[in-house]
């Protein structure tokens, strides 16, 4: 995966090289980004944290977090402002003093 993302950052890099020389901008070019990759199931994940809340641990905060976790990473490709709202909803959830 870390070679196709060195591909893919290459092929950006040169596109947007190409529009700086066009425009004459004089711009300096970089692109990151795309060197690690997540390829866990999510379910799994899922399952694992299931089981944790499921030990009946009394903590608000435990919940919070494991909520907020699961949210952002099965909506990984939402848009940021989207994730900032629902980790701001499950913030103020049940419990939100804790």
């Amino acid at each position: 995966m870390r070679a196709y993302g060195d591909a893919v950052k290459d092929q950006v890099r040169r596109v947007l090289k190409g529009i700086e020389e066009a425009r004459k901008d004089g711009l300096d070019i970089s692109v990151t980004g795309m060197d690690e990759f997540d390829i866990a199931d999510f379910s799994i994940e899922l399952s694992d944290a299931q089981q944790l809340l499921a030990l009946g641990v009394d903590s608000p905060t435990l919940k919070k977090e494991v909520f907020k976790k699961l949210a952002l990473k099965y909506l990984a490709d939402a848009r940021q402002d989207v994730k900032d709202r629902i980790v701001a909803e499950i913030e103020q959830g049940p419990g939100a003093q804790g």
